[in-house]
């Protein structure tokens, strides 16, 4: 993940830098460009009046045919501040030296290379003409041109002269006169430009970056706080943005996230509830909701799904494992936009069906939504096996009652054993009334029934149920043994009555000739609890938890002698059930078997 490096400078320091450095730009360029034009300007205006003044003298000098008025009119002169005059012959001999040091014109002999250091002054003690004015220069006005000349010195450099040289008449030149003048003034004054130049400009910027960084903050307060409230909103909080009152763009711009805010309010709260209604729906309905995002990986799921891997520590990761693994599997088919499939998870199955979550060009993952079918097989298995347990139960006594009434409408068994077969008939007979009525107690019991519950003296009921049972356990050669009771209990007392008939008659039906079956309770202040215990061959194990399913036969063999078809105990549990109480067996092989019945003493109703 590329992680963003943030400038440490805010808008306002850049915008006070940008202001700045403009300003600096502008001012300085300026002050340059207008210190270069007006230097050049000042020294071509220094040289226009040089070259005036010189064409004017030499006009003047001109009308004047002797040397002797020349001089004298030199005298005369008012040279400009800072001037000097310098009168050549053609041959480049200085004749006449005038300027600011020398009030009166002072006659020399001599050429070009002569020393004019004491005749100049001050202004340019060390100077020498043949350092400004060569002969190229004398050759040139002695062919008539007046000439500027803006001259360093040839010989040593650091100085500078503006000179204007023009001819004394013509045809031929009769003289040249010089006028020479230092430029330094004008440097002077330019350097003095100069330093008002960055003086303003200083000034100029430190007003600028005064009134840069007022504006900048000024301009970027608004900013600031749209980008406070930009974030605040960016948190999931939709307060508007308050400060900002300006009419320009940055106003419009603070009241679009304003309402940008108030949309995206509403839109989040609709989402929310939606996204609310949706998980309610999802967590309330008994199926398992899974998703899945495309690499397979649990995204959601909802409580009855975390069901499925929760039921215990041991099997968490196994189960968890177990039906991710078979999600995965089943993604893995894109054939079909639904996929269906069932998966068993130990003596659990489930239906499972899957459909992807489907974007514009690609599956973004898979929602699976499973459900517990164990107890709907188990009741469709159920009704198949009742109905094939009533049709195999009705079918035999009834090909029997069929066969031998055919034998004897036939002919077929003779007279004097047609008694016999007619009791065989009667008992096959008994037997399918007593399989209707055993259907018809547990169609009742199904159906929510209300029993009719009175109070009942233990003691009277204990004391009855060992009159019905002693004769019986004699002519079997079995001890009997019916402990007393005390107290009372709110019960049906024949459906209670029915429920140890049930029993005991199973007891005695399964214990041998010399053993013991033994009905004792145990009382409590709100319950009572019964046991009917024998010393039969016991029950195995694995047909413990089947017992009290309806046409179960531990041993079929015995029980089709018997006349036994396997709904007594089923009757006995929804008797016992349907008075709130609770039934359970325990029994070891070759030891016995004993059924614990417990029951409230006051009543309950049943729905």
């Amino acid at each position: 993940m590329n992680t963003k490096v943030r400038n440490s400078w805010s808008i306002s320091i850049k915008l006070w830098l940008a202001m700045t450095l403009l300003t600096l730009a502008v001012l300085g360029g300026l002050g340059l460009t207008i210190t270069w034009l007006f230097g050049d300007f000042y020294l071509q205006q220094k040289l226009d009046s040089l070259k005036t003044e010189a064409t004017e003298i030499s006009t003047q000098l001109a009308a004047i045919p002797s040397w002797s008025e020349r001089l004298s009119l030199l005298a005369t002169f008012k040279l400009t501040s800072g001037t000097q005059l310098v009168l050549l012959d053609p041959q480049g001999n200085i004749l006449v030296i005038a300027g600011s040091s020398s009030h009166t014109p002072q006659v020399l002999q001599g050429g070009i290379g002569r020393d004019l250091g004491g005749l100049i002054g001050g202004w340019s003690r060390n100077l020498r003409p043949s350092d400004f004015f060569t002969d190229q220069d004398l050759a040139l006005v002695l062919s008539g041109q007046t000439i500027r000349i803006n001259a360093s010195q040839v010989n040593s450099g650091g100085q500078t002269m503006l000179l204007a040289a023009t001819p004394v008449g013509s045809k031929p030149v009769q003289g040249v006169v010089l006028l020479g003048s230092s430029p330094i003034p004008i440097q002077e004054s330019i350097a003095t430009f100069r330093w008002l130049i960055l003086y303003a400009s200083l000034i100029a910027v430190f007003l600028a970056t005064v009134v840069s960084l007022i504006f900048a903050r000024q301009v970027t307060r608004p900013l600031a706080l749209m980008q406070r409230g930009a974030t605040r909103m960016a948190n999931g909080d939709f307060l508007p943005i308050q400060g900002v009152t300006s009419q320009d763009e940055i106003g419009e711009l603070a009241e679009s996230l304003n309402s940008m805010g108030e949309s995206l309010k509403n839109h989040m709260e609709w989402l929310s509830q939606e996204k609310n209604l949706l998980q309610g729906i999802v967590e309330s309905i008994s199926d398992a909701v899974i998703m899945l995002n495309c690499d397979g990986l649990i995204l959601y799921a909802n409580d009855s799904a975390k069901a499925l891997w929760q039921e215990n520590e041991t099997d968490l990761q196994e189960r968890k494992t177990q039906i991710v693994n078979f999600l995965q599997t089943i993604t893995q088919n894109t054939d079909q936009i639904e996929n269906y499939a069932t998966i068993t998870l130990g003596i659990q199955i489930l239906q499972v069906v899957m459909a992807p979550m489907a974007e514009t060009e690609r599956i973004r993952g898979h929602v699976a939504v499973l459900r517990d079918v164990t107890a709907s097989l188990r009741a469709e298995k159920a009704r198949r096996e009742f109905l094939a347990s009533v049709t195999h139960e009705l079918r035999t006594p009834l090909h029997l009652i069929q066969g031998y009434l055919e034998a004897i409408q036939d002919d077929v068994i003779p007279e004097h054993q047609q008694g016999e077969h007619i009791e065989l008939v009667l008992e096959e007979a008994k037997r399918l009334a007593r399989l209707v009525k055993d259907l018809q107690d547990i169609n009742w019991l199904e159906r929510g029934q209300s029993m009719q519950r009175v109070s009942i003296e233990l003691e009277g009921f204990m004391s009855d149920l060992e009159q019905r049972f002693q004769g019986r356990a004699q002519e079997l050669g079995i001890n009997l043994e019916i402990s007393q009771g005390s107290g009372e209990i709110f019960a049906d007392p024949d459906r209670l009555l029915q429920v140890f008939i049930n029993l005991l008659d199973n007891a005695m039906s399964h214990t041998r000739c010399g053993k013991t079956v033994r009905v004792f309770l145990e009382e409590e202040v709100n319950q009572v609890r019964f046991a009917v215990q024998d010393e039969g061959e016991g029950i195995p194990k694995e047909a413990l938890p089947y017992i009290f399913d309806r046409f179960f036969r531990v041993n079929k063999a015995r029980c089709r002698k018997d006349g036994g078809m396997g709904l007594g105990l089923a009757i006995v549990r929804q008797i016992v059930e349907a008075h709130g109480g609770l039934i359970k067996v325990e029994s070891d092989m070759g030891i016995g078997t004993i059924f614990w019945i417990t029951l409230p003493r006051n009543p309950i109703i049943s729905c």
